[in-house]
């Protein structure tokens, strides 16, 4: 009996640790589960990023491509398809079909416009136009710089425009960007108008996910609806759209006139490059051939906007087609092949904008690709079309201001009226001893902290402003000497952004005195706070 029970509770034991062991295991998994639910919510994802565990859903279906009203499947002429949304610069596709220039070139150009008349099948969110060019199913895709720096759906082949104030910022009680801090600022989600804050930001180092909140739209529309119910303190968005945020007090703080940092391009897919290289010569050729006509005869080109029909999706009507293109393109600078070909001859200026695009989306809390942004650029194109004469135009597009080809005329433009707009976080830079020459750790700064924005700012001016010390025992350096040696601080600046190909022109220099309790210190720490060069971007009109 002893032995039975001493083997029932051996029995028994190893159960009961058995179910221990069980029990522990579930435990576990239980919690893990738990904790990693925990820290899937407490992670932030900033709007409109997909956390890396995660595949977005995107269908792998093109709506109906849209061809010319005499298209002829039959005709032997190969295809080449594009999406595009509703915007002047790009109206150029149906130029191009309407004129019959595709065909004149050998082949059917084939449209896929987003949110065309309302139909949902034409409601193509980023991700599936990403898609659609990745896979190849589409020829090319008309965008914006900053998502091809985002997603590297393919490659930018040609320069459309600059954005010349189209893009906008507007804010109620809010005077310099430095103020956005704290504030509420609405955009369209996963627009480009997110993008433009997001960069407003980081001039003035402003962390979009801590320093400011978001207020995500599914629309232009519905973020100014946002602002103007007083739920938000700025919004982003363009025109016409923006104007409306006028009816809650709110006034324009910051275009793309003056912060050029929005570029259509035209991106080829790898596919396309890859398997039928002179069919996208092709449609390089048609379309440098149709800007041309666009500028030598532009009431015909109107026209044809027109008349290829769903004119409350474009905006263009055939009674006042000239008026309603012109309104298009007068806030857009276009890239004609001169421009094109000025551009792509050296793409670095593009090259350097797809990083400044790249790091600010992945401060945003994005993730970025990490393939070479040099590589998206292919310039073969647009350098074959430049070779032909019959190309050229003569002539200049609406808004003749594309800043990225040539250094802009500034010899008209007074900073009398200047406007704060934003001042740099930047302020301390160290100069060799007794010396106004920039050591290279202050160029480095000046290379990170100003050089991106002031490339792009062309309707800005840079304020610099020196301070120096004012060292004692009193009578040892007099206050003209003081004041010269803090100006010739801040010309150093400007002589060393000037060598980075910065016009001086658009530079105020000043030089400033510290504090009157600081006249002539012995204090090293107080001279050390006297020592800066302060830069502010100004603006002469909003």
């Amino acid at each position: 009996m002893q032995k039975i029970d001493r083997t029932r509770l051996i029995f028994i034991a190893i159960v009961g640790i058995a179910l221990v062991i069980a029990c522990g295991a579930a435990a576990y998994g239980t919690i893990s589960k738990l904790l990693t639910e925990a820290r899937a919510t407490a992670t932030p994802v900033a709007w409109g990023a997909t956390p890396a565990h995660a595949t977005p859903i995107v269908h792998l279906e093109s709506p109906d491509s849209i061809f010319a009203p005499d298209y002829d499947p039959d005709d032997g002429l190969p295809t080449y398809i594009c999406g595009a949304d509703a915007f002047g610069s790009y109206f150029t596709l149906q130029q191009m079909q309407m004129s019959g220039t595709d065909v004149a070139h050998g082949f059917h150009l084939g449209l896929v416009p987003f949110f065309l008349d309302d139909d949902p099948a034409y409601d193509v969110s980023e991700e599936q136009r990403t898609a659609l060019l990745n896979s190849g199913q589409w020829d090319c895709l008309l965008t914006t710089l900053d998502s091809v720096a985002l997603s590297s759906p393919g490659l930018i082949t040609a320069i459309i425009d600059e954005s010349a104030g189209a893009d906008q910022l507007w804010a109620r009680d809010i005077a310099t960007i430095n103020d956005l801090k704290d504030q509420r600022i609405a955009f369209s989600r996963g627009s480009v108008g997110e993008y433009f804050v997001y960069y407003t930001l980081s001039i003035a180092r402003l962390n979009p996910r801590f320093d400011v909140t978001l207020l995500p739209e599914d629309s232009v529309a519905d973020a100014i609806e946002v602002f103007n119910a007083g739920q938000a303190d700025a919004v982003s968005g363009w025109e016409p759209d923006i104007y409306d945020a006028e009816a809650s007090g709110g006034k324009p703080l910051l275009s793309s006139n003056q912060l050029r940092i929005v570029i259509d391009v035209v991106v080829t897919s790898r596919q396309s490059i890859a398997g039928k290289a002179d069919l996208v010569q092709s449609f390089h050729d048609a379309w440098f051939d149709t800007l041309k006509a666009q500028v030598e005869d532009f009431d015909t080109a109107a026209a044809q906007v027109a008349d290829w029909g769903h004119n409350d999706w474009s905006f263009v009507y055939p009674e006042s087609a000239s008026d309603d293109l012109t309104l298009w393109l007068e806030s857009v600078a276009q890239a004609d092949l001169g421009d094109n070909a000025f551009v792509m001859r050296d793409p670095r200026p593009i090259v350097n904008r797809l990083e400044i695009a790249r790091r600010v989306w992945a401060a945003s809390g994005l993730e970025v690709p990490d393939d070479d942004v040099a590589d998206l650029v292919n310039p073969g194109f647009v350098s074959r079309s430049a070779a032909q004469a019959t190309l050229q135009a003569n002539g200049n597009p609406v808004n003749d201001s594309f800043s990225l080809s040539a250094q802009l005329d500034l010899s008209g433009v007074s900073s009398d009226d200047a406007a704060t707009l934003v001042v740099l976080p930047c302020r301390r830079f160290t100069f060799l001893p007794e010396s106004t020459e920039l050591t290279l750790e202050s160029r480095r700064i000046l290379d990170d902290c100003v050089m991106p924005t002031l490339s792009q700012s062309v309707g800005l001016f840079l304020q610099v402003k020196g301070c120096a010390a004012w060292p004692g025992p009193p009578g040892t350096y007099t206050k003209n000497e003081i004041l010269e040696f803090a100006e010739a601080r801040a010309q150093s600046v400007v002589d060393y952004l000037a060598s980075q190909g910065i016009d001086p022109a658009r530079f105020i220099v000043e030089g400033t005195l510290p504090p009157e309790e600081h006249w002539e210190t012995e204090d090293a720490g107080l001279q050390a706070e006297d020592r800066y060069v302060e830069m502010t971007l100004i603006t002469v009109g909003r």
